[in-house]
């Protein structure tokens, strides 16, 4: 069995808590309606009690008295760093720091447990399967909280989780039926329970996720992880192709992934067939609450969500579309309605139409140059923030790009769903499109995966018409052209709050042009992609 290396108790630690009476007690003037303050007193004296000596069953008890009270305060704090446009801002990388630090701790201790339970200390033998399926949980954790701020999760905690389960298989617990009473709905567990919820995920690519949408999936899998089979042998039926997993890694599995050198399989078949079900359901008309998906579950992104699960976990990657090769791995990226206008029309946004009397500026420039002046145009992008930031192509698709920002670039922040102009240093001109996933590393660089909008964009302006509307202004827009391949008919990129049925707007095309608003083919964060026909 593989030895643990864990750090040397100290004679120096003097922790304000030594067992579980005094851990209580202690927990009563802990100020809990202070956050920020409660953490750092629980890392903090946490850390201490995990370099203190005491046996191993004290230590046990210790920590289960503690557990509801880091529980509490680690979902409070996490609200501090989830749902923020990424990078992370120092304040808030502070706070997911602390928070892995706690969770590490409570790793460390049940490690320490562990320990005792592989050495054979009297009365901890017992313990093998609650011991390992807290430090599993505790992995988990740490790597949940990694999905929720999308940042990448260290190889070092996926190496963690694979090495816990194989202790846990050696020690003969893996299947040992333990209470967790911190769960939300179901309280029975197991080490592979624990082990499969936070291996399928990190399956579940975390990353495109929103933040309610992680909270559900981790909430389906208090259930659903029981339904994976994990053996050394290979499943016969290959109905549904076996996911391999490699307990000497330091990577999420994959099932087009290297060869495993100690090799599992996740059988999935049942889980496979409960996703179906519901799937079917609910396209019936079946509600969610009735299928056990949860009172807040809705439709249709409830189906959604499931039928995006069940291509993640049971089956096989299909194989990607044609490639294009690039000359180069340099793109420029720009974002926001404005600088986007302005970058593809290669000019200022002036009002259409306006025509200006002549300042005496301008015809003091005429009367010396010939020409008006264009430098105020020129620095219009540095006056205005319009300043492209600089890119790297790591892949791309016919239908899209991932894309890195290394920390020495500077930029802009960026969330889930936003519109984004891309023009790669072999173009002539943008791309438009959408920001499907993010996460940053721990060095700060920023990776996205971009689904291009289709068709060829331009730049526009549009103002709303009607009855209500008296001399109303222009705003930036964009239009993108039809493409008959994908069938995507000719649509309008608008700012967000424009779209309402049949709205009749006003579209400067060479002229001043009215269109009907037809259809919302998309809605990003900042933006609409809109259908729409033309009125005569």
């Amino acid at each position: 069995m593989k030895k643990l290396t864990l750090p040397e108790l100290s004679p120096q630690a003097a922790p304000e808590f030594i067992d579980a009476t005094t851990a209580k007690s202690w927990l009563e003037h802990v100020p809990l309606a202070n956050v920020s303050a409660a953490q750092q007193q629980l890392l903090e004296q946490i850390r201490e009690f995990n370099g203190y000596g005491t046996s191993a069953a004290s230590r046990l008890a210790t920590l289960e008295a503690l557990r509801e009270a880091v529980q509490f305060v680690e979902i409070e704090q996490a609200r501090r760093f989830t749902n923020r446009a990424l990078p992370m801002a120092e304040g808030e990388n502070a706070v997911f720091n602390d928070t892995l630090d706690l969770w590490e701790q409570m790793h460390l201790g049940y490690l320490r447990c562990l320990e005792a339970v592989v050495a054979g200390e009297a009365g901890m033998r017992e313990q093998g399967g609650l011991v390992c399926q807290r430090a599993l949980s505790y992995t988990g954790l740490k790597m949940f909280h990694c999905h929720r701020a999308y940042r990448q999760v260290p190889p070092r905690i996926w190496r963690e989780l694979h090495e816990g389960y194989a202790m846990a298989e050696e020690l003969g617990v893996a299947e040992d039926t333990v209470k967790d009473y911190l769960n939300r709905d179901v309280n029975d567990t197991s080490p592979r329970i624990a082990y499969l919820r936070a291996l399928l995920l990190g399956m579940a690519n975390p990353n495109e996720l929103s933040q309610r949408q992680l909270t559900f999936v981790a909430f389906l899998l208090e259930r659903w992880a029981e339904k994976v089979d994990v053996s050394k042998e290979a499943p016969t039926d290959e109905e549904i192709a076996p996911l391999v997993i490699d307990l000497e890694s330091d990577f999420c599995p994959e099932r087009d992934g290297p060869d495993a050198a100690d090799s599992r399989y996740l059988d999935v078949k049942r889980l496979a067939k409960s996703l179906r079900n519901r799937i079917g359901l609910l396209r019936k008309g079946e509600s969610p609450a009735k299928l056990a998906l949860g009172e807040d579950c809705v439709q249709p992104s409830c189906e959604h969500l499931l039928v995006f699960l069940y291509r993640q976990w049971c089956q096989l990657r299909p194989p990607r579309g044609a490639e294009r090769k690039r000359i180069a791995d340099a793109a420029q990226v720009g974002h926001e309605m404005a600088a986007l206008h302005y970058y593809i029309s290669g000019r200022v946004f002036k009002q259409p139409g306006e025509v200006k009397e002549l300042t005496q500026q301008q015809r003091d420039q005429i009367a010396t140059f010939g020409r008006v002046s264009t430098r105020d145009e020129d620095d219009y992008s540095v006056v205005h923030g319009f300043s492209l930031e600089n890119w790297h192509l790591e892949d791309e698709s016919t239908q899209g790009l991932k894309l890195i920002r290394r920390v020495a670039d500077a930029g802009a922040r960026y969330s889930h769903g936003q519109l984004l102009g891309i023009k790669p240093a072999d173009s002539k001109g943008f791309m438009l499109g959408q920001i499907r996933w993010l996460v940053q590393n721990d060095a700060g660089d920023i990776f996205a995966g971009v689904r291009l909008l289709p068709g060829l964009p331009a730049a526009t302006a549009v103002r709303p018409v009607g009855l209500n509307v008296m001399d109303a202004k222009y705003s930036p827009a964009l239009s993108l052209t039809g493409v008959a391949a994908l069938s995507a008919p000719p649509s309008l990129v608008l700012p967000s709050g424009w779209f309402k049925p049949r709205r009749v707007i006003e579209v400067y095309v060479e002229g001043h042009v009215k269109v009907r608003l037809t259809e919302m083919i998309e809605r990003g964060s900042d933006y609409e992609r809109i259908a729409y026909e033309m009125l005569t």
